[in-house]
């Protein structure tokens, strides 16, 4: 299996999805206590003598309370092996019943024929991607810091909990990542992409479109596009071949998505617009579905000139994945993106394997800790996906 090392690509994705520092920094040096790094510069002493060292009155530990952003993403974990297969059988097409020709000039029976007619493809993912957290811990060396074994082992116990937090972010970031390639694709295949702004303004007629601006604030827009959503999760409950791209060959796959096995993925502008203008409405049919997940960005949050408008949480700039080997890529740049419908086949987690591992070396007296992840992200085109955008005709 092809595995890539994933770490300065996650370091990047984490940056972009944190968000950058104000653009706009007021010098309030000396009056704000933001919290320096040492207090061996000699301003930490007593103001009479000048000599005595000022003490740690308290330790505040803090660490963040995190946990999986889309659980409902983990659904093809297997402990052995290296390849997720996928094998579709196609419904059989109907074929002419012989049995009321009995009888009739130029009927031949045909007894036991062979039917080789099944269509079948099958698709392999092979590709996994790994990154690790490692931290070294001493054993006497951070003894000088606390008046105490119990603050001390807090604080080697926050080191370890950032450890798993860093993991939880990475695995948080990279399952984002997954969401936004699968968008991305989709774009660039032309399929399963609805622009409800479009739609919308194609019923108002010429002289009366909305801008997205006006649209994010419109009751009439946020009933209109509640309905769309309503429409098209029961679109992709039946048998269909619209809104998947196919075996990859050229050839239609059939496909069905019931409400209970599709992820519902929704911007959080989306959201707020329908929790604003629609819950009295009982919209809440929507938010109740087992894998409603609200999402507060696609790819990030900073602007150029905003931070956490509709314009950068809703937009992703992606090269697919499916460019991989090409001399000159395509990137992929959409704004507007509010929501996807997706077979939870569609976008997925399959191979997971996640270690924690510790070595003590008694020589040096110190510990390493380390957390390793060696997960498989899919993006399977021939389930079934739609995207929806609020975007400007261009």
């Amino acid at each position: 299996m092809k595995v890539n090392q994933i770490y300065s690509l996650l370091n990047d994705i984490n940056a972009q999805m944190f968000g950058e520092d104000a653009v706009d920094v007021h010098d309030l040096s000396g009056i704000i206590s933001m919290g320096n790094s040492i207090v061996g510069d000699g301003t930490a002493t007593d103001k009479f003598l000048g000599k005595l060292v000022d003490r740690i009155g308290k330790t505040v530990i803090r660490t963040l309370d995190l946990e999986l952003d889309f659980p409902s993403l983990y659904m093809e974990s297997f402990e052995f092996g290296a390849i997720l297969q996928k094998i579709t059988v196609s419904p059989f097409e109907a074929i002419e019943s012989s049995e009321w020709e009995v009888g009739e000039a130029g009927f031949t029976p045909t007894f036991a024929d062979v039917k080789k007619n099944a269509k079948v493809f099958v698709r392999y993912f092979t590709d996994t991607t790994t990154f690790k957290f490692q931290t070294t811990i001493p054993d006497t060396l951070f003894e000088t810091a606390f008046t105490s074994e119990s603050m001390m082992s807090q604080f080697v116990d926050a080191i370890i909990n950032a450890l798993t937090d860093s993991m939880t972010i990475a695995l948080n970031n990279m399952s984002r990542t997954a969401i936004n390639n699968f968008i991305a694709e989709k774009i660039k295949a032309s399929n399963g992409v609805i622009n409800l702004l479009t739609m919308y303004n194609a019923i108002l007629g010429t002289g009366n479109e909305i801008t997205v601006a006006e649209a994010m604030h419109d009751k009439e827009f946020a009933r209109f596009a509640s309905t769309e959503l309503r429409k098209y999760i029961k679109y992709l409950s039946q048998p269909s071949v619209l809104y998947n791209v196919g075996d990859g060959a050229g050839g239609e796959v059939l496909r069905s998505t019931a409400r209970d096995n599709m992820h519902v993925l929704m911007l959080t502008d989306l959201s707020a617009l329908f929790d604003a203008y629609l819950l009295s409405d009982s919209f809440k049919d929507i938010y109740d579905l087992p894998n409603y997940t609200e999402v507060a960005y696609w790819q990030g949050n900073k602007g150029a000139s905003a931070n956490n408008t509709f314009a950068t949480n809703s937009s992703i700039a992606v090269i697919p994945s499916s460019e991989a080997g090409q001399e000159t890529p395509t990137e992929v740049e959409q704004s507007g993106i509010v929501c996807v419908l997706a077979d939870r086949q569609a976008i997925a987690i399959g191979l997971n394997k996640r270690r924690a591992g510790s070595f003590y070396n008694s020589i040096d007296a110190y510990s390493n800790i380390s957390q390793t992840a060696t997960i498989q992200y899919i993006n399977d085109l021939s389930e079934n996906g739609v995207i929806f955008v609020i975007a400007d005709e261009t």
